[in-house]
């Protein structure tokens, strides 16, 4: 079956991820941030500060929380064996591309969480929204949002969770010699506890773990640039010599650097997938706007930041081959990539404690992305079955994802590889393609609620959301008064005076 599922999931990615999902991917990048006249750059600072902003509610998480959910998703396995797989396949180039769109990708990133948020409604008491809400309400495309709503829910509840998983397992037992059976059923059982609470769990869990792990992650990485600074300069020009082809030595394509940069960074940083909408939609805030910003940040922190730090962890120590030929000399020919080359890489400077390190690290970041796939393929599930008198069946639907998702990753766990990775870019480009549809059809909303939010920034205000200044049909008017009913009110009895 699992060779089946491999050869299906192989043949399928070489469309899925052939020229289009480029064009696609970066040229919504550029034209995304061209539009939005390089906010990422313009409001570099603001976009960091929205990360910090306060206010939550029995219905939403902070900013914060939301901020740190979401980069449970995107600080996983792709930031460390994702980086070592594009640098394999693409050689070291691979990590120019990456770089660059990540700063491309915020943007995109930036609109479908506006998108989210714009388009929230609240079920069950809590907000939920995420690209079928989009669809429907922004839209109109109610099939369509069910048809994303099925393809999200198995994408992120069966086939995304694979590679996170079978990546820690393998970790362990590189570092440990531990089975990956046992590894795979204490992810499961941990699992289940965090998922179990819900969405305020889910974002507990996650607002402790992901701080404390990226700047551990990054102070072990700043460590062993301290130890290798002399080689920076001929790294550089190993990087972007690469980048464009020009450097025999790793023999990949500038082709092969391009593809390779852009999968794994969006991989990584999910940008485009919807993958991030769920959680932007449940946070709590005055304007959509502001969470677009918090989680453009967020992208930044992922691809830009973080998997430049395993690059670097990579390249300064040489633990690297390339699948055209090139074998680091800090690293035995025979191995074809993935986690080892990072482990490698601490080790030479933190010795055998450098593999227990990285599997550590590892099991840190990918089981904060299991957390957040749970809680994208619950949150499409609800939408399925949205309606008020459905409440009996979305409780059975939870309780059945709360049990049923930490089995599969328990299997996910011991699988070969080459599968696990297949399955989850299969995963990864068929949401992309399904979401960017939606995207690019609403981003007009995001444009003119940019344009609002930047004019309430220079008139000196805390810029907020009124749906009777600026609306469309679909979006849920209600709410969003209720959520600044308080400024709203001070507004009118100001322009009465």
């Amino acid at each position: 079956m699992t060779g089946f599922l491999n050869n299906f999931a192989s043949w399928a990615n070489n469309y899925i991820w052939g020229p289009g999902m480029l064009v696609l991917i970066a040229g919504a990048g550029i034209y995304f941030s061209i539009r939005l006249r390089f906010f990422q750059f313009v409001r570099f600072k603001d976009m960091w500060k929205r990360i910090f902003e306060k206010g939550d509610s029995e219905s939403g998480i902070s900013a914060f929380a939301s901020f740190c959910t979401t980069m449970s998703m995107r600080i996983g396995t792709g930031n460390i064996v994702g980086v070592a797989v594009a640098i394999y396949m693409g050689g070291p180039g691979a990590l120019f591309w990456m770089i660059l769109i990540g700063m491309t990708n915020s943007a995109v990133c930036f609109s479908e969480c506006t998108l989210g948020q714009l388009y929230k409604t609240r079920v069950d008491g809590a907000y939920r929204g995420g690209g079928a809400y989009c669809a429907e309400r922004g839209l109109g495309w109610k099939p369509y949002g069910t048809f994303m709503a099925v393809i999200f829910g198995v994408a992120c509840a069966v086939f995304m969770p694979a590679a996170a998983t079978y990546t820690i397992s393998d970790a362990f037992r590189e570092a440990t010699g531990i089975p990956m059976a046992v590894t795979s059923a204490v992810i499961a059982v941990l699992l289940f506890i965090t998922v179990f609470g819900g969405i305020k769990r889910i974002s507990s869990v996650a607002s402790k773990i992901v701080p404390f792990m990226t700047v551990i992650y990054l102070t072990v990485t700043l460590i062993v640039i301290v130890f290798n600074i002399t080689k920076i300069p001929a790294l550089i020009s190993n990087v972007v010599t690469s980048a464009f082809g020009i450097n025999a030595v790793f023999g990949a394509s500038i082709g092969a650097a391009i593809q390779q940069g852009i999968k794994r960074g969006t991989f990584s940083s999910a940008s485009g997938m919807g993958e991030s909408t769920p959680t932007a939609a449940a946070a709590e805030t005055s304007h959509p706007i502001k969470q677009g910003l918090s989680n453009a940040a967020g992208v930044w922190l992922d691809t830009v930041v973080v998997c430049t730090a395993s690059g670097l962890l990579i390249l300064l120590t040489d633990t690297f081959n390339t699948t055209a030929g090139y074998h680091g000399s800090g690293i035995g020919a025979e191995v074809p990539g993935g986690v080892v080359y990072v482990q490698a890489a601490v080790s030479t400077v933190l010795g055998r404690f450098g593999n227990i390190f990285v599997a550590v690290m590892l099991l840190l970041f990918s089981f904060t992305c299991l957390i957040s796939y749970y809680y994208e393929a619950e949150t499409s599930a609800m939408y399925l079955f949205q309606k008020p008198e459905q409440q009996k069946i979305r409780k059975v639907i939870t309780r059945t994802f709360q049990f049923g998702i930490p089995v599969l990753v328990f299997f996910w766990g011991i699988i070969e590889s080459n599968t696990a990775w297949n399955l989850s870019d299969l995963a990864l480009g068929t949401t992309t393609w399904v979401n960017m549809l939606v995207v690019i059809m609403l981003f007009p909303k995001c444009i003119a609620l940019y344009k609002d939010y930047v004019e309430q920034m220079k008139a000196g205000q805390d810029p907020y959301y009124n749906p009777d200044k600026l609306s469309w049909k679909g979006v849920d008017v209600e709410l969003w008064k209720e959520i600044n009913a308080k400024r709203i009110q001070s507004e009118k009895a100001g322009s009465n005076d």
